[in-house]
């Protein structure tokens, strides 16, 4: 069979291949350095990100990472002011970006139109710089992660992270040279979690060929991630799976837990990493069956894979999403095609998702 007809090969090859793209990335940032231009020039004191689907999951990195690195409120844009309310809610210091890997979704461009109409500066980042999005924006920051073929979004997603980091870097004034250096290691680090994660990723597919839910629990930069492990389960498999933060999990999702229950727990970021432990024991109680993600400081390929995936200790927490999606769009892809699915096309799904 050819690539183009083998389940889940496009998938495969665009979940392999993200380390490189990263580095693609990095070496020719386009439209950073006029997006921080822009930040500085038009006096922002807060940000409002706008994204659909996998890309949301990217803003809700963007909203800590803004925070965090730079001190500026960030929040989540709800697309239905403009198309449903038709409410115009931004002010000219409100910076509003839009993430989106087509750059075409309607409600995404009429939050643009909405927002230029209150006079605030916007920036898209998306993969197509041909796209509405990219060019209805003061400043578009392209991705560069080529063509994404498989439905299941998986190296577009990790380059709107790295894309958002670069910015914040730029923003911060973090010389060329120390970025690059980062970048370096967490390809090198991003391969040796790919190719460490893909026979535990088999053996979880095995294990959980009958599940019909699944619980994804992180904190901090981990709900990012926990948001978009449990959508590549749910649109691949037709698993019924939720993320949330650690935080909110004694709040009611933690009753969905019971005998048997997967629950993937995220414990790359030292921020957060304590909450996400304190619920072992609940989970334990409930006879759910558990994997993590955890840090060691030896990432070496050739190392005999345990219960938990592992990434590198000396990757900063913000970095750190780059490499803990990886095993979990793995655990996706295996999970799918034990269940006879083809997750380069999910059942009922496109690739262009144009929501109004």
């Amino acid at each position: 069979m050819t690539e183009q007809t083998t389940p889940g090969a496009l998938m495969r090859a665009e979940i392999a291949e993200q380390p490189e793209r990263w580095l693609e990335l990095g070496a020719t940032p386009q439209g950073v350095a006029e997006a921080a231009r822009l930040v500085r020039e038009r006096g922002v004191n807060a940000v409002m990100l706008a994204a659909r689907g996998t890309s949301d999951h990217a803003a809700i990195y963007g909203q800590y990472l803004i925070q965090t690195q730079l001190g500026i409120p960030a929040h989540l844009a709800a697309p239905s002011m403009a198309t449903v309310y038709h409410r115009d809610v931004t002010s000219p210091s409100t910076l509003v970006v839009v993430l989106s890997q087509s750059g075409q979704s309607p409600d995404l461009v009429e939050t643009v139109r909405s927002a230029r109409r209150s006079g605030s500066p916007t920036i898209a980042i998306t993969n197509d710089p041909s796209s509405p999005l990219a060019t209805g924006v003061d400043v578009h920051i392209p991705i560069c992660a080529g063509a994404e073929r498989s439905v299941a979004a998986t190296k577009s997603y990790t380059g709107e992270l790295l894309a958002l980091y670069l910015w914040v870097q730029e923003l911060l004034g973090t010389s060329p040279d120390t970025v690059t250096s980062r970048l370096v290691h967490v390809a090198r680090a991003g391969r040796a979690v790919h190719e460490r994660s893909q026979p535990l990723a088999r053996s979880i597919a095995v294990e959980l060929g009958d599940a019909d839910r699944a619980l994804v629990l992180g904190r901090g930069y981990g709900l990012a991630t926990a948001r978009e492990a449990a959508l590549k389960l749910t649109e691949t498999c037709a698993v019924a799976a939720s993320g949330w933060s650690a935080a909110d999990a004694k709040h009611g999702p933690l009753a969905q837990v019971v005998e048997g229950t997967p629950v993937f727990c995220l414990r790359g970021a030292t921020a957060g990493r304590e909450s996400v432990d304190m619920l072992a024991p609940d989970l334990r109680a409930r006879g759910a069956r558990v994997w993590s993600t955890r840090v060691e400081p030896d990432v070496d390929a050739s190392a005999a894979p345990g219960r938990d995936f592992t990434i590198p200790s000396d990757v900063p927490d913000e970095l750190v999403p780059l490499l803990e999606i990886i095993p979990f769009q793995l655990v996706a892809l295996e999970l799918s095609l034990a269940r006879g699915l083809d997750p380069d096309r999910p059942r009922g799904l496109t690739k262009v998702t144009l929501t109004s």
